[in-house]
């Protein structure tokens, strides 16, 4: 089944590429450029624009169209592609921050579940509070209707929901049917996924500002939240900043609206050519003048020491390390999946990184090694184990030196303290990195 599916993809890219050859130079030169800006496969655009004027416009032959018309086709194209792209009008008080991905956590989490229990609550205490707080419906029968009734702070309404069928996105609250409530007035989804996507960056007009530079936490919802994301590459993006009303643990997220993920710009235009260099990963992720989140990877422990944060779940108290920036040279990999529990969707990968600073001090011991745990979403939505180029993407051998983004966490071996990572993110730079050799021989003699 496997290889079936895999002719008939050869299959379609072949005749995109002997289609693509018999369209006209000034479409393919608009074709060109568009996959040169947003950094795509040339063929994937050429395939997109053949199913775009077979779709709207019922051609499947473009030799037979006039050029001027098949130029014009692809102008529209563009244009309802940045539409699209844009994910609608941005979140009302949204402006660009410009910056660069370094990771992504690992769990989707519902952002509602908290709305949900405080409904819940409101509505069990005073249910006319609740209704008139303007958050809350209430799903009632009426007698002789055959359809449920909504009532909001607007008043009672008949719905179109038959009474023998239970409410899309209602729960029970006090043995009653109830909703949320959007803006306007109308039931939302009860629960929505977001994950937060870590940026390093600022307001645009801002960044070159002293200390303005800082790391995010992008709140990214619906189908955003598996939005797959360019780490390290410069880039623009639409956000809300926090309020300043906002607590403690949450002034460095920021909001969102959904399509957010399409309209990433990648770009490195927001400074002056001279600085450009400057945003590449290994200076831009390692200058302590511009954010502290760099450390060295033999200082991983008292990192720990000095920025975790303790918690209580359950009664238990517990510590999280602080997310850091490191660099590396990888001594071991593992890029094939392996099980793992904690893991949403069950898989788990792991690079271990070393360093002449910590094999001088630790000699052969597990101390001269920090393992990096990969999780499945890291994995799928980041490219861990890849180096880019404008041209290519390079898988990387062991003896590559990699920058690392993650979380510590530090455990108590044999009298010693060994540090780890949960990874969120690597960047590989093409000129650090050895290739690795797929296909063929896949022993260890590759390495030597």
């Amino acid at each position: 089944m496997t290889e079936e599916y895999e002719d008939n993809e050869q299959n379609e890219d072949d005749h995109a590429v002997a289609v693509s050859s018999s369209l006209p130079e000034g479409v393919l030169e608009r074709l060109e450029q568009y996959a040169t800006r947003t950094k795509q496969d040339i063929q994937k655009v050429v395939a997109d624009f053949l199913e775009q004027i077979s779709k709207e416009h019922g051609c499947t032959d473009p030799s037979q169209e006039d050029e001027d018309l098949l130029i014009d086709w692809a102008e529209q194209m563009f244009i309802e592609t940045r539409n699209i792209g844009g994910g609608g009008a941005p979140m009302a008080g949204s402006v660009p921050f410009v910056g660069c991905f370094v990771g992504v956590d690992d769990k989707r989490r519902d952002r509602r579940s908290n709305l949900v229990a405080r409904a819940k609550r409101d509505f069990t205490l005073d249910p006319n509070n609740a209704i008139g707080s303007g958050m809350v419906g209430h799903y009632i029968k009426q007698n002789g209707q055959t359809q449920w009734s909504l009532s909001t702070n607007n008043g009672t309404a008949l719905t179109e929901i038959p009474v023998d069928e239970v409410p899309e996105n209602s729960f029970i609250a006090d043995g009653e049917r109830i909703c949320l409530l959007a803006k306007s007035g109308r039931p939302k989804a009860m629960s929505m996924n977001g994950r937060n996507y870590h940026f390093l960056g600022a307001p645009e007009d801002e960044f070159t500002n002293d200390g303005a530079i800082q790391l995010w936490r992008l709140d990214m919802q619906g189908e955003d939240a598996d939005a797959e994301v360019l780490i390290g590459e410069p880039c623009r993006i639409m956000a809300r900043p926090p309020s300043e009303k906002a607590a403690e643990g949450f002034k460095d997220v920021l909001s969102t609206s959904m399509g957010t993920s399409k309209a990433i710009e990648y770009t490195d235009e927001f400074v002056n050519e001279n600085m450009r260099a400057l945003l590449r990963p290994f200076k831009f992720w390692t200058d302590n003048e511009l954010h502290p989140h760099f450390v060295p990877l033999d200082e991983l422990v008292e990192a720990f020491e000095s920025g975790s944060r303790t918690f209580t779940i359950n009664g238990e108290q517990g510590r999280s390390g602080p997310i850091v920036f490191t660099k590396g040279t990888v001594n071991r990999m593992s890029t094939e999946p392996r099980d793992n529990q904690y893991d949403e969707d069950g898989r788990g990968y792991s690079i271990t990184l070393t360093s002449t600073a910590l094999q001088s001090a630790h000699g052969s011991s597990d101390a001269a090694d920090v393992m990096c745990w990969v999780g499945s979403a890291c994995n799928d939505l980041t490219a861990p184990f890849v180096a880019r180029t404008d041209d290519e993407t390079i898988p990387y051998a062991e003896r590559s030196t990699v920058l690392v983004c993650g979380r510590i966490a530090v455990k108590r071996k044999d009298g010693k303290d060994i540090p780890s990572l949960k990874v969120m993110g690597v960047f590989a730079d093409a000129r650090r990195i050895r290739r690795r050799q797929t296909g063929g021989d896949t022993g260890e003699g590759q390495f030597n």
